[in-house]
């Protein structure tokens, strides 16, 4: 069972890697913290690691990004926002590729 670590906000508790398909799937609804991303052609997401997740957490899941983007065996590090009509960031996300 994943635990709840700030209100809302939960980490993995064995996090492996999925597909960007198997991803939407299992956190449909929620904002994802997603390492060691890999990507396709045309910059395609192919799928990465899920960290974190969350429905309701404002701050708590950006601080968790930047703790993983500082991380070099992270590698590429995004945030997904997989809300449906989530105001007008809905299915935007931010990139944190700091690492190559």
């Amino acid at each position: 069972m994943d635990k709840e670590i700030s209100k809302g906000l939960f980490e993995v508790e064995a996090p492996v890697y999925e597909s960007y398909d198997d991803i939407l799937k299992k956190y449909f609804g929620n904002v994802v913290v997603v390492t060691n991303i890999k990507f396709g052609k045309y910059e395609k997401k192919l799928g990465g690691i899920v960290k974190y997740y969350t429905k309701t957490s404002k701050k708590g899941y950006l601080d968790k990004w930047v703790d993983c983007a500082r991380m070099p065996e992270y590698g590429s590090v995004m945030f997904w926002n997989l809300i449906p009509n989530h105001g007008s960031l809905g299915g935007l996300y931010w990139e944190a590729l700091t690492h190559d």
